[in-house]
This record gives structure tokens, C-alpha cells and sequence, in this order.
């Protein structure tokens, strides 16, 4: 460290615990009173001792090295000189493990030390250090291995069970939406989008979601079951998206990816449906595919149709996407899932963020029991173990609202 103008203007103070300065005091010549003022000359004393004392404890490891490298180059010259691989094995392999009677007796010590003799700079650099006595730097070393203690961890992961997969059918009510755009009759092959939530949940699959957007049975059902599949390891992610119509009436339908494999040509000719490419936003720096107007297959007849705005709120939520577009998605969600974020000033909040009916004061809410809990076990399979919580929809799931800061990078 370099110190300018010390005494002029400057100045230096030194802190040092009890030990430290009991030390400094026992080097100064003569001895001194325990309350007597310590002098900078006294701690500059103090310091060069303990660096000669460091050089000494580590000189038999610098003398130890120094000599394994007199005969690995003592063993290359001669290796060079005759070519005989033999001479190179004693000086570059060394035993991994040794012996006691090795490590502990007399006659490898003196051993060590004749060797030490043997090398006329190595005895000269020993003598000019005062060092008269060598100890063997290996024995150490062979101690602190002894003592090291190993911990042996071994993993074991916990995969999901194999079942069968579903076979795949693209139902008649699919082919004729296709066709006509129109959903003439219920069906059972086609369900709310957000059925495998309220499944989980235990509540009936029409509860609180609006009616589109939808699902058939192909993307719902991966693997054999009675039912659908609900909330499992083997969620199918949302990428293919068939739509019609346009505004509040819009009708869009998740698809698997073999039903729009099966119906690209049909979709190709078609003037009534649109095939749409989406992918939920799991980055901040990601671009979004929530408006559906990415790629579309035909082109869209109409160049500003978007997805309604509670449809891709509930799109968004099922795909896991973890972060919003705009403040006014933000606000949306918090209103759908009755979060304390859209109901200011409220009396009553639940340990994780959600409002009863009797309590709120901003927007309406089709909820009357939380869905926090089960969008959490949503997210966390969407996400196969990676973290999220720092992420928008991470943050209002646990409560937390997002600060203005956040907010103010958040297009409007």
C-alpha cells in the first residue's frame, strides 16, 4: 500500500486486537509497562518478525520443492545423454501414500538432509537463512491428509413414474371448427382450458374461468387415464393455438402439436380459423407472443386482431408466463385472482394475498376461494425446479406487489 505525504496532513492509525499487542510489546528490547504508548517503530518490528518467522515455518517446503527439482533436472540431462526412460521414473513418480515407520523415523530425515548437502546452492541459500536443522515438509503434509475428512454425497433422483402415452385422434368437432369457424354443440372433446386448475383443485371445471379460451382432448389427455390428466408432471405446454372470429366473441382453442400437424392443410385453405404460433414470456428480455399476432397461419384478414384481454390473461396464467406485457396485465390478473394489490385500503387480507368477496373494493373477482396455492403448484411444474419468485407473477403469487420501479419499465 502506498502512503503519501504522512506526517504532512496526513496520518496513519493502527488497530490491532489484545494478542497482537501483547506480541508487539514482548519484541520491544528491555521490555516495557503494559500502558505504555506503542511506537510505530515498535509495530514496524513486530512486522518484519513475523515475516521471518513465516520464511522459517515455510522454508522446509521451499527446500523440499528446490530438491525435487535438482533431480528431475538432474534425471533429464541424463535422460538426454543415453535415452533411457528409466532414469526419469524414481525422480517424477512419487509414492502416494507412505508408512509410518517412512514418515515418523530417524533415517529419512538424515536421509533428507545429506541430500540437502549434496546441492551446493540449495546448502549455501540454508546457511545465509540460518537454518541448521531441516525437518521434513512431507510428514506435515501426510498429517493434514489423514485428517481431512472426505464427505461422500450421492444424488438420487426422483423421476416421474412412466406410464403409457394416449394415443393420438383428431376428433370430428375439431376438423368441423376448422371448416366453419363455429362450435355448433358442446362437446366432450373440448374443454375450458383451465379444466386441469380447478381438477386440482377439486372444484367443478366450469367455476370462475371464462369460457374460452378452450382445449380438446388430444392436448389435454398425454398419457392413458380415465379423465383428464389435471395437474402433472406430464402438462402438456401450450405453443399451438386455432382462433375465430374476432373481439369479445372470439373462440380460441388450444391444439396439440399432431393436430396441427394433421390440420395445417386444411387450416392453409381455410378463411374461417387461424393457426397461431405462442410461447409464454419466462425472461424480461423475451419477446411476447401473447396478442397471437406473431406468425399466423393463413395470414390474419384483419391486421390489428388481437386476443381479448381476459383471454390472453388466463392463456398467459395456464402457460406459465412469468412476466407482464403492460401495468394493465398487471392490474387484470391481480382483479381476477382477488389479490390485495387491486383492492386497496381492504380490512381483511389472507396470508397469501387473497381478498374475500365481502372485503374487496376494486374490481369483481369470479373466485370465491383463492387459486394462489394451486397456481403455484401450476408454475412450479411449468418450470421443472427452476426458480421464479423474482419474476412478476412470482412476486404477486407470494404476496408481494410489485414496486414502482418495477412498474415504471412496465409499457403502460
Amino acid at each position: 500500500m502506498r502512503m503519501r505525504q504522512l506526517g504532512k496532513g496526513h496520518s496513519v492509525m493502527f488497530f490491532a486486537p489484545g494478542e497482537v499487542d501483547s506480541r508487539i510489546r514482548s519484541l520491544i528490547p528491555g521490555g516495557t509497562a503494559s500502558g505504555n504508548r506503542i511506537r510505530v517503530l515498535d509495530i514496524l518490528r513486530w512486522a518484519m518478525h513475523e515475516t521471518c518467522q513465516d520464511i522459517r515455518h515455510h522454508l522446509p517446503y521451499w527446500a523440499q520443492q528446490g530438491l525435487d527439482h535438482h533431480k528431475r533436472f538432474t534425471a533429464c540431462t541424463e535422460h538426454r545423454s543415453n535415452g533411457d526412460l528409466r532414469i526419469l521414473q524414481d525422480p517424477w513418480l512419487q509414492s502416494e501414500s507412505r508408512t509410518l515407520e517412512q514418515m515418523y523415523s530417524i533415517a529419512p530425515r538424515a536421509k533428507i538432509g545429506l541430500e540437502m548437502d549434496s546441492i551446493p546452492l540449495l546448502r549455501e541459500r540454508m546457511e545465509q537463512l540460518g537454518v541448521t536443522k531441516l525437518v521434513d515438509a512431507r510428514m506435515a503434509e501426510e498429517q493434514e491428509r489423514e485428517v481431512d475428512h472426505e464427505i461422500e454425497q450421492e444424488r438420487q433422483v426422483e423421476r416421474p413414474q412412466k406410464l403409457k402415452p394416449a394415443q393420438h385422434i383428431v376428433r370430428p368437432v375439431i376438423r368441423e371448427f376448422v371448416e366453419t369457424g363455429e362450435l355448433s354443440r358442446s362437446s366432450r372433446y373440448i374443454k375450458s382450458l383451465l379444466a386441469p386448475i380447478d381438477m386440482a383443485d377439486d372444484l367443478d371445471s366450469t367455476t370462475g374461468w371464462s369460457p374460452s379460451p378452450l382445449a380438446t382432448e388430444d392436448f389435454t389427455i398425454a398419457i392413458l387415464r380415465s379423465n383428464g390428466d389435471g395437474l402433472t408432471d406430464y402438462l402438456r405446454p401450450v405453443n399451438w393455438i386455432l382462433s375465430s372470429r374476432s373481439g369479445k366473441g372470439s373462440i380460441v382453442i388450444a391444439i396439440s402439436p399432431y393436430e396441427a400437424n394433421e390440420l395445417l392443410p386444411i387450416i392453409r385453405k381455410s378463411k374461417k380459423v387461424r393457426l397461431h404460433i405462442y410461447a409464454p414470456r419466462v425472461t424480461s428480455s423475451m419477446r411476447s407472443f401473447s396478442d397471437l399476432t406473431f406468425h399466423t397461419i393463413p395470414d390474419s384478414p384483419e391486421e390489428q386482431w388481437t386476443a381479448p384481454a381476459h383471454i390472453r390473461a388466463e392463456l398467459n396464467l395456464f402457460a406459465g408466463q412469468l412476466y407482464f406485457d403492460s401495468r394493465e396485465d398487471y392490474e387484470r390478473v391481480c382483479a381476477l385472482l382477488a389479490l390485495s394489490m387491486a383492492h386497496p385500503g381492504t380490512e381483511f387480507v389472507e396470508v397469501d394475498g387473497f381478498v374475500p368477496s365481502k372485503y374487496r373494493t376494486g374490481g369483481n373477482s369470479p373466485f370465491e376461494k383463492s387459486k394462489v396455492s394451486i397456481l403455484k403448484t401450476l408454475i412450479g411444474l411449468r418450470r421443472k425446479g427452476m426458480g421464479y419468485h423474482r419474476t412478476h407473477l412470482g412476486q404477486i403469487l407470494n404476496a408481494n406487489p410489485l414496486s414502482e420501479e418495477t412498474l415504471s419499465v412496465i409499457p403502460t
